[in-house]
Formats: C-alpha cells, sequence, structure tokens
C-alpha cells in the first residue's frame, strides 16, 4: 500500500516540478531572446562607429553620437582627441569587442561593451557604454582602462 502512495506522490510532484519548469522557461526564454539580440544591435552600433573612426570620418562618428555625448565632448574636441591618439599611435587598425552587459533602467536601455582599439603601434582598452535612443543605439561615453 506503501509503494502505490509513494509512486502516486511523486508522479504528482513531478508534474508540479515539470509545470513550473514550463512556465519559468515560457518567461525566460522571450526575455533572453529579446536581450540577446539588444546586446547585438549596440555593438553593431559600435562597430559602425568605429568604422567611422577607421576610416578616419571623424564628422560622422561625431554625429553619430548620442545627444548626452555630444553636450559634454565638442565636435572640435573630439576630432582633437581622435587625431591625438593617431599621432601617437599610429592609424586605429581595428576595433575588437569584448565582455558586454546591457542594463534597462528609468533612464532607458545602456549597455556597456569592454573593447580594445588596435592602432599601429600600440592597443588601448576602452570602456564603452551605449544609449538606445529610441529604436537606434549610440554613443553615450567612453573611457580608456
Amino acid at each position: 500500500m506503501d509503494d502505490a502512495r509513494d509512486r502516486k506522490y511523486w508522479r504528482i510532484r513531478k508534474k508540479t516540478v515539470f509545470i513550473a519548469l514550463g512556465v519559468i522557461l515560457v518567461i525566460t526564454v522571450p526575455i533572453f531572446t529579446w536581450l540577446f539580440g539588444e546586446m547585438h544591435a549596440a555593438g553593431k552600433a559600435l562597430d559602425a562607429f568605429s568604422q567611422m573612426l577607421i576610416a578616419k570620418d571623424y564628422d560622422g562618428a561625431y554625429r553619430s553620437a548620442s545627444k548626452e555625448f555630444q553636450e559634454v565632448a565638442s565636435r572640435q574636441e573630439f576630432i582633437e582627441q581622435q587625431t591625438g591618439l593617431c599621432v601617437k599611435l599610429g592609424p586605429l587598425k581595428e576595433v575588437k569587442r569584448g565582455n558586454t552587459e546591457t542594463v534597462f533602467d528609468s533612464k532607458g536601455g545602456f549597455t556597456t561593451i569592454d573593447a580594445v582599439f588596435v592602432f599601429e603601434t600600440a592597443e588601448r582598452r576602452f570602456s564603452i557604454k551605449m544609449k538606445k535612443i529610441g529604436n537606434i543605439w549610440r554613443l553615450y561615453s567612453y573611457q580608456e582602462l
């Protein structure tokens, strides 16, 4: 008799566990899929920004940045900074993306990307913050590490 009760108990337990797992998957899979898509989009925006820097299209890179970035750094300051790096380290050859973290809060969506800027004679590590404005990810800030 005890054996039959034990089997029934575990059958009910298994159903409960499977239902709970199913609910968790139904909720989390779309969230993670969406979050991965946002991280990918922010990375693509950084790639486009990087390609403008590599091509020395500093005006285009500056225009693609967020208004908040443009309020902190003037166009001329940005161009002087980028040309100064190239004079000191040689032309920018490549930007390699590293770790990425995306958060959404009351101020909007932000993705922080660790990147290595590969110049002709040296490499520099940066932490780059992208902000989602409307449906577009834009450069928000960056800091050399």
